[in-house]
Formats: structure tokens, sequence, C-alpha cells
């Protein structure tokens, strides 16, 4: 994708650096979330030793449809997701007015075969394409730092595996295990960042 403004003159798209900046904070979210419903999704079942086909699709629809939401609901309520908060941009139609329900819709749907956007000399993604939207900046939008909202959410996930892995007394399955890894080096990960946090004040 390659701003250069020349195609569409009468919008002031985000530049590269701030589609970039969105897709970075909204995967990461996004992807929090989807993964926290499919691990809450996991801990329904009983059998971790066997999980057939059906149920790892499941799983993964579990975490497609979260991702779907995620970005629905946000532009669908305020134009924005956290990345574009963080950056100031937000969804417009073509004539700068908030997209309705289909084009939101489409739009997030699409999301997922927009890979190759980021390699393309169109100044818009696939999926900015397919549901005729733009992402525009505006300075007059309040910034939000979504970077702060990101490390309260994976501190809150951290402290709530915690709380099920001191409640759940017994390791029966390599998944808990797997769990409890996980768990600890997301705990080393967050103070890191929290004493580098520190360090710069």
């Amino acid at each position: 994708m390659k701003i250069t403004h020349n195609k569409y003159p009468n919008h002031n798209l985000a530049t590269e650096t701030e589609r970039g900046e969105n897709l970075g904070i909204d995967f990461i979210l996004s992807s929090v979330l989807g993964i926290t419903a499919v691990v809450i999704y996991f801990l329904l079942i009983d059998d971790y030793e066997y999980i057939p086909f059906k149920i790892k699709a499941t799983a993964f629809l579990i975490y497609l449809v979260t991702r779907f939401v995620y970005y629905f609901v946000f532009e669908l309520v305020f134009s924005r997701t956290p990345g574009k908060f963080q950056t100031q941009s937000k969804v417009v139609n073509k004539n700068g007015d908030k997209p309705n329900v289909i084009q939101l819709f489409t739009r997030s749907l699409s999301r997922f075969i927009t890979l190759l956007s980021g390699i393309s000399d169109d100044e818009r993604a696939i999926h900015d394409q397919i549901s005729n939207t733009f992402v525009v900046y505006d300075s007059q939008l309040k910034k939000v730092e979504a970077r702060q909202y990101m490390i309260v959410l994976f501190n809150i996930i951290i402290a709530l595996g915690w709380i099920y892995h001191f409640v759940e007394t017994t390791f029966k399955s390599s998944l808990k295990f797997a769990l409890l890894t996980a768990l600890i080096l997301a705990t080393i990960y967050a103070f890191t960042v929290m004493f580098r946090r520190i360090g710069k004040k």
C-alpha cells in the first residue's frame, strides 16, 4: 500500500506508517481476545488428552469470530479501533461520513483476505476497496494511547491465569503444563516492560 494522495485527493488518507501501527495494535489486541476465548473453550472440555479435528476447527472458528467482532463493534460504534485511536485515524465512506452497517460488516469480514495489501501499489487495502471505505487521518480526533491499554489487558490476563493455576491444583495434562510455562514467561515479560517504563520516567 503506497499512499501518494494522487488517486484520492479528496481524502486525507492515513499514511503507511499509521496503517501499519493500526495493524500491529489491533492484531495484538484482537488476537489476545481471540486466544483467551479459545482457552476458555478448551477449559470447558474435560478430555485434554484427545482433541479431535472438529474441536480444533471449532476453536479456530471461535478465534476468527472473536477478531471479527472486535473490528466490527469498534468501527460500528466509534468508527475507530484502538489502533486508530492511537493514530488519530478513522473509517469513512466515499463522502467522508460514517459507513453504514453493511459496509462495516463487509469490511470486517474481508479483512481476513487482505494480507497482500501491504505490498500493493494501491492507496487502499483490499478490505477498504471491497467495502468502499477509506481510512483517513484527522488531527481533530482525540488521541488515546492504546499501548497503555494493551499493557493493562496483558497484565489482567496474566493475573487471571495465575488465579486459575492456583485454583487448579493438579497438572494431569501437557496443556496445563504448557499454560503454566506460558504464564511464567508472560510474567517475566510483564515485569521487564514495567521496569523499562519506570526507568524512562
